[in-house]
C-alpha cells in the first residue's frame, strides 16, 4: 500500500520539526506553572479540576492550533514547491498522497496529545496521589479525537488550496469560525426563527447546533465528564444570549441545567465523539474531491 510509505516518510520529516516540539515544550511548561498556581488557590481541589483546566487551555487552544499548524502545509506546501510531481512519478496517486499525509499528521498530533495528557496525569498524581482512571481514559480519548478532527480539517484545507498562503488562511479562518463566529451565528439563527434571544432554558436544537462545532462538542462532553461547567475560550453566552451575568461564574450554563428533563441522546457525552468523527471524515472527503479535480501543472 503506497500511502503507508508516504505516511512513514512524512511522519519522520514532521517529527524532526523543532518548531512543533518547541511549541509543545513551551505549552507544557506554562501549563504546569499555571496549574500548580491555580491549584494552590482552589480550596479542596480535585483531579477533575486539572482536567477542566486542560480542557479550557489545552483542548480549546493548544491541541487545535498545533493540529492546524502541522496539517495546513501537508499538501499545499508540496504542491507549491513541485514536490508532488516527484511523488506522482513514483507511482503514487492522489488518494495515496492524501491518505498518507492525513495518517502521518494525525500520528504526530496523537503523539503530541498523548505527551500532553501524560503530563496532565503526572500532575494529578503529584497533586492528589491517585487518578480517576475511567475519567482520565475518557478525557484522553476525547482529546485524541479533537486533535484528529482538527488535523483532518487542516489536511482537507491543504488539499483544496493551491498555495501555502491560501492553506494558512483557511486554517486560521477555520479556527476563527469555531472560536469567535459559531456561537453568534447560531444565536442569530435562533433570533430569526424565534424572534428573541435564547435564555437559560434553551431548545434542544439550539444546543445541538452549538455542539456541531468540534470545540463546543469537546467542551460540553468534558463538562459532563467532570460534572462541572467548563467555560469556552470566548464567553459569548452573556453577550448573545439573554442570561444573567452571574450565570457564567455559577456554572448555570451547563447543558444539563439548560434542558428540561433528561438530556436527549444528541446532547449526551458519547455523541460528542460522533460529532468529532464527522469532522474527521467530511473535511477530508471534500478535500479529496477538490484535490482530484485540481490542475497541478
Amino acid at each position: 500500500m503506497t500511502w503507508v510509505a508516504i505516511a512513514r516518510k512524512d511522519f519522520e520529516d514532521v517529527v524532526r520539526s523543532r518548531m512543533v516540539w518547541g511549541i509543545i515544550g513551551v505549552f507544557l511548561v506554562l501549563m504546569g506553572i499555571v496549574t500548580l498556581g491555580a491549584s494552590s488557590q482552589i480550596e479542596d481541589p480535585a483531579a477533575t479540576d486539572v482536567i477542566s483546566f486542560f480542557t479550557n487551555v489545552g483542548g480549546q487552544l493548544f491541541v487545535p492550533i498545533i493540529a492546524l499548524v502541522v496539517g495546513y502545509m501537508a499538501i499545499a506546501g508540496e504542491r507549491q514547491s513541485g514536490s508532488l510531481r516527484i511523488l506522482f512519478g513514483l507511482s503514487h496517486n492522489r488518494r495515496d498522497v492524501l491518505l498518507g499525509k492525513l495518517a502521518s499528521r494525525t500520528g504526530v498530533i496523537a503523539a503530541a496529545t498523548l505527551v500532553a495528557c501524560a503530563f496532565t496525569a503526572v500532575l494529578m498524581l503529584a497533586l492528589f496521589g491517585s487518578l480517576p482512571v475511567g475519567t482520565v481514559l475518557a478525557f484522553v480519548a476525547l482529546t485524541l479525537l479533537l486533535g484528529a478532527a482538527f488535523t483532518a480539517i487542516a489536511v482537507g484545507v491543504s488539499a483544496t488550496a493551491a498555495t501555502r498562503a491560501r492553506a494558512m488562511g483557511g486554517a486560521i479562518g477555520s479556527y476563527i469560525l469555531f472560536t469567535l463566529l459559531w456561537h453568534p451565528l447560531v444565536a442569530g439563527l435562533h433570533y430569526l426563527l424565534e424572534g428573541d434571544l435564547v435564555g437559560l432554558e434553551a431548545p434542544g436544537w439550539y444546543l445541538f447546533a452549538l455542539r456541531l462545532n468540534p470545540l463546543e462538542a469537546y467542551r460540553q462532553a468534558m463538562s459532563l465528564l467532570v460534572d462541572g461547567y467548563v467555560p469556552a475560550l470566548v464567553g459569548w453566552e452573556t453577550i448573545v444570549e439573554d442570561v444573567p451575568q452571574g450565570a457564567f461564574q455559577q456554572g448555570a450554563l451547563a447543558v444539563s441545567d439548560r434542558v428540561a428533563g433528561d438530556l436527549p441522546f444528541y446532547l449526551s457525552e458519547w455523541f460528542a465523539a460522533v460529532v468529532l468523527a464527522v469532522w474527521i471524515v467530511v473535511p477530508v472527503a471534500i478535500g479529496y474531491r477538490r484535490f482530484q479535480r485540481a490542475d497541478l501543472n
